[in-house]
């Protein structure tokens, strides 16, 4: 028989008693506007640090810590209700106040992988690390061990001695409440509920004034790296290079940095940031599911699924084999399954279950843009809608938060009068959207949307749109690569030359690092990353490490 632990629904009253939300703020939520993208902005001659507002894990980063925490351990977990988002990112820190549903879950979980990780004997000796607690002595150095080398991994620093104690002192009554491997059970039940697992407490050092800038605590600075590159809770060997003050130079931090960079499970965050900024997963939303070969012929149900996969293999093997920022944005290269060769027009695989690199044509295919996830996922069931896929362009490229329609306008697809004889797609948009009031925002939202017609809803190549030739010519409007364009490759070969784009991912993969949008104090510091990485050709693994070293993450505001 195994008891539980005292109830943790009360634990957000006990963080704020603990002063772990001190200093934490919501921080500024909107986009940057085109002029400070391109760094024509005052505040970048006036350097400074934002908010650093109190932040706990993600569900998606949760699940990978306790994977990694405890690899052997598979319990059937309860579904996490899912994470608000903020400008498309599930870990902003202003929506992070936890659900009694959510405190609930955590429960329920922390108990499963308690009972899960002594379920037996040779369980306990693994997580203890100790094979014989036979007598008090033993058993109490035993629990000190357990406590020590546990506790350090979960709050990802050495306890404090009030916390060992505590911990120790729960664990000897549920001893005797129980027996030793119950107190095993109910103590790491306890720390996996704890703030101090689930936040990201910050300290700040005593008697700093408000107003002023501190570095980061070292511990802290390795979880902020940690959960920035790896979307998961930091090993020991960065837990050492924190204690040891290797954190505090720039080699010390560039060497961990480059470090984890190599890390298999840094494909986590590089396509956990792609998947996000760029909607990618927008066909798994629940319109996806009414995408069948009724309404998209050549769909399938595997077509839904199967083409965010091979976004994500795409992202992943190519920022991992070398490629860039530029090269999501223009490569051929993909990986496919029998499903995807098909969307594609390619052949199958031998093994049609197998993912399998391929080149894609030449004429039909570059980088994401032209990928069936981005497409289908900004279309509607059977017919696609070129503004949608021009403010998807301008939204999540271009960081141009769009104007939003005017009450009352025809937000219907548009179809041709019955008897009207053929029409493509693009001219019933061109018809919808030719009055000037509507021209403000159409002239550049189809400008973009128009160059991606030669795709349909389901992201199939076409050349034809009932029977009339595909007209897939653009323009585009309020950047700095302005022009013409002919179809989603050119289309996509321009965006990859942009400065504005880069300045776009570089101020979102900020904000992903930081779970909140970069303040306008900040801006000297994202411009000056934003060149670097456009000069580069956008090398991802240096963008990510110019952030890493940067004021910005390293050191912090300390507020009222």
């Amino acid at each position: 028989m195994r008891l539980k632990p005292d109830s943790h629904m009360h634990w957000v009253h006990l963080l704020l008693a603990a002063g772990l939300a001190a200093g934490c703020s919501t921080g500024d939520v909107a986009r940057p506007s085109l002029e400070s993208l391109r760094g024509n902005n005052a505040a970048a001659s006036t350097p400074g640090i934002g908010p650093s507002p109190l932040r706990r894990m993600s569900d998606s980063q949760y699940l990978n810590a306790l994977s990694d925490l405890f690899p052997t351990l598979s319990p059937t977990l309860p579904q996490l209700p899912a994470d608000l988002s903020v400008a498309g990112f599930d870990n902003a820190a202003q929506v992070q106040e936890p659900s009694d549903v959510l405190i609930a879950r955590y429960e329920t979980v922390a108990n499963l992988y308690g009972q899960a990780a002594t379920v037996d004997t040779p369980s306990v000796v693994t997580l203890t690390g100790c094979a014989d607690w036979s007598t008090s002595n033993l058993a109490m150095a035993c629990a000190t061990q357990f406590i020590v080398q546990v506790g350090r991994r979960l709050f990802r620093r050495p306890l404090t001695e009030g916390e060992s104690q505590r911990f120790m002192a729960h664990f000897q009554a549920w001893q005797t409440a129980v027996d030793f491997p119950g107190a095993v059970q109910l103590t790491l039940s306890a720390m996996l509920q704890s703030p101090q697992f689930l936040y990201f407490p910050e300290p700040v050092p005593s008697g700093a004034p408000a107003g002023s800038t501190v570095p980061v605590e070292p511990y802290a600075l390795a979880t902020r790296l940690s959960f920035f590159l790896l979307q998961s809770v930091p090993d020991d060997a960065l837990l050492d290079a924190a204690g040891q003050g290797a954190l505090a130079t720039d080699d010390g931090l560039r060497s961990q940095v480059s470090r984890m960079l190599t890390d298999a499970r840094g494909k986590r965050s590089l396509w956990s940031f792609h998947r996000q900024w760029l909607g990618l997963d927008q066909i798994l939303l629940p319109e996806g599911s009414t995408r069948t070969a009724a309404v998209d012929p050549l769909w399938t149900t595997a077509s839904q699924t199967d083409s965010v996969t091979e976004s994500e293999l795409f992202v992943e093997n190519l920022l991992t084999q070398g490629g860039t920022f530029d090269g999501l944005l223009t490569s051929q290269a993909a990986w496919v399954n029998g499903e995807m060769s098909r969307v594609y027009g390619l052949p199958s695989p031998a093994d049609p279950a197998q993912w399998t690199p391929v080149t894609l044509p030449a004429s039909q295919r570059a980088g994401l843009l032209t990928r069936v996830a981005f497409l289908a996922g900004y279309s509607h069931a059977g017919a696609t809608s070129p503004p949608v896929r021009g403010n998807a362009i301008e939204l999540r490229l271009l960081c141009h938060l769009p104007i939003s329609p005017p009450p009352g306008v025809d937000l219907s697809q548009p179809a041709a009068p019955p008897g009207s004889g053929p029409e493509t797609n693009r001219a019933l948009f061109e018809q919808r959207t030719s009055p000037a009031a509507c021209q403000g925002c159409h002239q550049s939202l189809n400008g973009f949307g128009f160059g991606l017609e030669s795709y349909n809803a389901a992201g199939i190549y076409q050349t034809t749109d009932d029977g009339l030739p595909v007209d897939a010519t653009g323009v585009i409007t309020g950047t700095d690569v302005d022009g013409p364009f002919n179809g989603g490759i050119q289309l996509s070969d321009i965006l990859a030359n942009s400065a504005v784009v880069h300045a776009c991912a570089t101020s979102e993969w900020v904000r992903f690092a930081m779970g909140r949008a970069p303040a306008d104090a900040e801006q000297a510091y994202l411009t000056q990353m934003a060149g670097d990485f456009e000069n580069s050709g956008g090398d991802v693994r240096g963008l990510l490490e110019a952030i890493a070293l940067s004021p910005i993450f390293r050191t912090m505001l300390v507020e009222n």
